[in-house]
């Protein structure tokens, strides 16, 4: 009967314990400042450039990818892509004009952002992104918020 009566017990703590509790606006607006400088470092980076350091915000997993107009690519080819499309690049200048942070969890957040920006060519030709559409899955990880999968897709001016 004690056997009955603690597994019982063992049972319901269980079945009410909060585990699975929803954030708090606090702790969802934490993390959110959080990312937010993360996201301002990455463009910072972007606008710089800066490969190797836009490079190091990607988290090395088989669960990464990218999606970069159009064009799927894991951890090793994204970095390739990155030092490929920098390779042109003397600058970049960003206007973002909406963006949000969805907090799915505590190490979690989707970063979406509508923007526009403007690439200064290495061979002085000026292109223009406009609208640029870009989306981030952050995760935490060693207590850094770093990037698991990166989209963008971008309308091209001249």
């Amino acid at each position: 009967m004690k056997k009955i009566l603690f597994l019982l017990t063992v049972l319901m703590f269980w079945a009410c314990s909060d585990g699975n509790k929803p954030l708090s606006n606090d702790e969802k607006n934490k993390i959110i400042n959080e990312t937010k400088a993360t996201i301002a470092t990455i463009i910072q980076t972007c606008e710089t450039p800066d490969p190797e350091l836009l490079k190091s915000f990607y988290i090395n997993s088989p669960d990464f990818v990218s999606m970069v107009g159009g064009q799927y690519a894991e951890y090793e080819q994204s970095l390739k892509n990155v030092d490929g499309y920098f390779a042109n690049v003397a600058s970049q200048k960003s206007t973002i004009r909406n963006e949000k942070y969805v907090v799915l969890d505590v190490s979690t957040v989707l970063y979406t952002a509508d923007s526009s920006w403007e690439v200064n060519l290495k061979n002085d030709t000026t292109l223009i992104m406009d609208p640029a559409g870009m989306q981030f899955l952050l995760k935490k990880v060693a207590n850094e918020w770093k990037v698991l999968s990166w989209t963008e897709e971008a309308i091209m001016k001249q």
